[in-house]
């Protein structure tokens, strides 16, 4: 076939060296489902990929608490492959008064309990971004000079940046309609402005001022974005529970329900 290489009996797509039955070197994508194939007692059955919006790894294990406290280290090969923040997902496997995420570095992170003295196991599951992928976000798979729009929304200040990338008339007529007063970068009909608006149908809207292009065409070529925000440091010094109260609170992050 061409364009593929055979080595040993492995195929290689955009590489001359297969390591496996299939390497590919690239992106990948399909219609259909993803899946493994495992021979059980019920048969020969496929189980699927986890999919996600963006390129996302995953880690987890257990642990336990010692007087109220657990140190997780992370797996420095995990570290390497990843972007610098995760998130933490916490179960704890016995009656507790609750457990929250008490401070993340880049090669650990803390868990403690509302109960100085508890011992209690808990599993954890950590999310983090592929190294490099960070503004990879449910891209469309473009077809030829198909102009494309990324909205990156600004929670904060409810401001949305809009690239508009493709080599038609569509990029062009943008940068004619545009704003004056917006800094707009021309190169390859690579042009950005920005919109006051932060909900999907505002800003969809809002692009379709800007061109002659309907809103269904708007939908099917647009990918929406959100700048990261950090903490702010009322969430970073969330108060101490009191006993005894009935209450949610929020934590570095982590959503805590303290019963009793």
């Amino acid at each position: 076939m061409r364009g593929n290489n055979i080595k040993d009996g492995n195929v290689g797509i955009g590489t001359t060296t297969p390591a496996s039955t299939l390497t590919i070197t690239g992106n990948f994508s399909a219609t259909g489902t993803k899946s493994a194939v495992v021979n059980t007692s019920y048969g020969i059955r496929k189980l699927y990929a986890m999919e996600s919006p963006d390129v996302r790894f995953y880690d987890e294990g257990r642990a336990k608490l010692n007087n109220g406290i657990a140190n997780i280290s992370l797996d420095p090969i995990f570290i390497e492959t990843v972007e610098p923040d995760y998130q933490v997902y916490l179960t704890a496997e016995a009656k507790t008064q609750g457990i929250y995420v008490d401070e993340k570095a880049r090669e650990y992170f803390i868990v403690k309990g509302y109960n100085p003295t508890s011992n209690i196991p808990f599993s954890w599951l950590i999310s983090a971004v592929r190294k490099g992928y960070s503004a990879t976000r449910m891209e469309l798979e473009n077809k030829g000079d198909e102009s494309k729009f990324i909205a990156t929304i600004d929670e904060a200040s409810k401001i949305t940046d809009i690239e508009v990338k493709g080599n038609n008339e569509i990029a062009k007529s943008i940068l004619k309609n545009s704003d004056k007063n917006n800094k707009i970068e021309n190169t390859n009909l690579e042009n950005k402005f920005q919109v006051a608006a932060s909900t999907e149908s505002e800003i969809i809207n809002s692009i379709q001022q800007k061109t002659n292009l309907n809103l269904e065409q708007i939908k099917k070529s647009i990918t929406f974005r959100r700048k990261a925000v950090a903490p702010s440091s009322a969430e970073e010094e969330s108060a101490a529970p009191t006993q005894n109260i009935n209450y949610m609170s929020k934590v570095n992050g982590s959503i805590i329900l303290k019963l009793g």
